[in-house]
């Protein structure tokens, strides 16, 4: 899931979820946007989430100039954001963007074709507790019998950390 990494009152960066929500992020902290909140009613910088495809994107709406993503102006109020795009609504305040997405347990929902876990390459099961590797898609089993994704430190696939308490690897610097 897609968050914005904020710089907190305490000075330390926190992760904000993005979800299917509009995000206010001219104010601090950011703010959730209700149905009746909209860019250019008190918001004049806005993340909302879009559809291309399958695929989510998250594009920053300007009302107002002088945003900048990665030190350049925002073309026409509208830029489609990628991750660790660094968002400055405030020339003294910086925000992040980031698409990446903590791994956790989940039941597997098998889809049509059988797919196969990553590790011990016995097919998944519908109902099945199970890790999709936030990184390259594969899935795991993550069962008492089969702890396929926390056997290993890393997936079989990529470079993603299999421990499911490690939170996120990509922070701001300070």
């Amino acid at each position: 899931m897609a968050h914005l990494w904020f710089r907190g009152a305490d000075d330390v960066w926190s992760a904000m979820p993005l979800d299917e929500r509009t995000v206010d992020i001219s104010v601090r902290p950011p703010r959730l946007l209700t149905g009746e909140s909209h860019l250019g009613a008190g918001a004049r910088v806005t993340v909302v989430r879009a559809q291309a495809g399958a695929v989510p994107m998250w594009v920053l709406l300007v009302a107002e100039g002088g945003v900048r993503v990665n030190g350049h102006p925002a073309v026409a109020g509208l830029r489609v954001l990628q991750d660790r795009d660094e968002i400055r609504a405030d020339p003294n305040e910086a925000l992040f963007f980031s698409t990446e997405t903590l791994a956790h347990v989940e039941e597997f929902t098998a889809a049509g074709s059988t797919i196969y876990c990553g590790r011990c390459r016995q097919p998944m099961q519908s109902g099945q507790m199970a890790v999709r590797c936030p990184q390259c898609g594969i899935w795991y089993h993550e069962i008492e019998k089969l702890p396929c994704w926390t056997y290993s430190s890393t997936c079989s696939f990529c470079p993603q950390g299999t421990a499911l308490a490690a939170g996120y690897s990509w922070v701001p610097e300070a």
